[in-house]
């Protein structure tokens, strides 16, 4: 993915803290702040729904520009506050990007098909939802797809079985289990739970043995 022809307008955020910020929501407004690269951070305002346009549109691994006095600065979103209650965006932190140098970024994943095994009553244990890669800014994908239509019950994909070709780095460990699919549930607790005796068994026994004394 390339740089996008979209540009967000910023200003410099002068009043900071709790009742700048409010301040800001009140105007349609979120505190942002832009880091990295040889230049210092800035804290900045952005419009919010120019924000969720990114999201919604794009994705928060796509590449797109802030307009900052009088000049534009590639960007990618690189981390982002929620509400806990409400859900609605409170803050977004933006990385500045060099397009000639790689750069680490945590990509989604997404699992696609349906696998042999769901289909025969297995269960999908999707245990990874997002990998870090290493990569060109312009070769960051929207997210990673893994197609489990192969996968029968006790398969699994690891991190080790993608491939991305030679221009994409996964910088997790290579064994991380991606998906796998599990036999069914009821099965297992069948399996794994002990067969004790029932009652009148024990009881039953325990008259045997006693009458053997007996004797």
């Amino acid at each position: 993915m390339g740089l996008l022809e979209v540009t967000i307008p910023a200003e410099v955020r002068t009043r900071l803290g709790k009742g700048g910020a409010r301040q800001l929501r009140r105007a349609g407004k979120i505190p942002a702040i832009l880091y990295g690269g040889t230049e210092p951070p800035v804290p900045l305002a952005v419009e919010k729904g120019r924000v969720l346009e990114i999201f919604r549109k794009y994705g928060h691994t796509s590449i797109f520009s802030l307009a900052l006095d009088g000049r534009t600065v590639p960007v990618i979103i690189k981390d982002w506050q929620l509400d806990p209650v409400t859900g609605m965006l409170l803050h977004v932190d933006f990385l500045r990007v060099d397009l000639t140098k790689p750069t680490r970024v945590k990509v989604p994943v997404e699992v696609v098909g349906e696998a042999i095994g769901v289909r025969h009553g297995g269960l999908l244990d999707f245990a990874t939802h997002e990998l870090e890669i290493e990569c060109l800014p312009t070769e960051i994908p929207p997210r990673l797809q893994v197609d489990v239509s192969a996968l029968e019950i006790g398969d699994h994909i690891a991190v080790k079985d993608l491939q991305l070709g030679d221009r994409i780095h996964i910088l997790d460990d290579p064994e991380r289990v991606i998906v796998s699919v599990l036999a069914p549930r009821v099965a297992e607790e069948e399996v794994a739970a002990p067969t004790a005796p029932t009652e009148p068994e024990v009881i039953k026994k325990g008259k045997a043995e006693e009458a053997g004394e007996k004797e």
